[in-house]
C-alpha cells in the first residue's frame, strides 16, 4: 500500500479511491519526447549538412544561433536520446531529468561566453542562450509530465457505489 494511504481512513474520506496519473501522463508525455526528438534531431541534421555544404566549413545560422559541426552533433545526440526516452517510461524519467540539469548548466556556461566573445566550438553567443533556455523549459516540462504522481501525488475521486438495481443486472 502506498506511503499516503497506510492504515485505516479517516471517515469523510472513506467513499475515495486512489488514481495513479502515470498511465495518461505517459501516452501524453511520449508525444513530448518525439516532438523533442523530431525538433533538435532536424536541427542537428541541418547544422551537419550546413557545415558539410559550406566551403569555410562553419555551419549555417539558425535564428542567430551557428550550427556549428560539434553543437550540431550534440543536437542529433538529444534527438536520438529523447526518441530512444519515448520506448520506456524508466529511460524517460532518466533523460528529462538529465536533460534538464544539463541544459541549465550549458546555460550558464552559454551566458558566461556570450558576455566574454568567445563562442567557442559549441557556438555559445547569445542567441544560442535562448536555444538552450527552450531546451531546459521542455525538458523540465517534460520531466513534471512523466513524474506526476512523484511530484502532485495521486487523484483521489469517488467510490462508484454499487445499488440494488446494479447488482442484479439491467435488461
Amino acid at each position: 500500500m502506498a506511503r499516503d494511504t497506510r492504515g485505516p481512513l479517516p471517515p469523510e474520506t472513506d467513499d475515495l479511491r486512489r488514481v495513479s496519473l502515470n498511465p495518461p501522463h505517459w501516452r501524453q508525455a511520449r508525444r513530448l519526447l518525439a516532438a523533442e526528438a523530431v525538433a533538435t534531431g532536424l536541427l542537428g541534421l541541418i547544422g551537419v549538412l550546413g557545415v558539410a555544404v559550406d566551403n569555410r566549413h562553419e555551419g549555417w545560422r539558425v535564428l542567430g544561433v551557428p550550427l556549428t559541426l560539434p553543437l550540431s552533433i550534440v543536437l542529433l545526440g538529444i534527438g536520438c536520446a529523447a526518441a530512444l526516452a519515448c520506448t520506456r517510461r524508466q529511460v524517460a524519467k532518466i533523460f528529462t531529468l538529465t536533460m534538464s540539469a544539463a541544459t541549465v548548466a550549458v546555460m550558464i556556461i552559454c551566458g558566461v561566453a556570450a558576455v566574454h566573445h568567445a563562442p567557442g566550438p559549441l557556438g555559445f553567443t547569445a542567441p544560442a542562450i535562448l536555444l538552450w533556455t527552450v531546451l531546459f523549459c521542455w525538458s523540465i516540462a517534460s520531466a513534471m509530465w512523466v513524474l506526476p504522481d512523484q511530484i502532485q501525488g495521486p487523484d483521489w475521486i469517488p467510490r462508484r457505489r454499487v445499488t440494488g438495481s446494479d447488482r442484479r443486472g439491467r435488461r
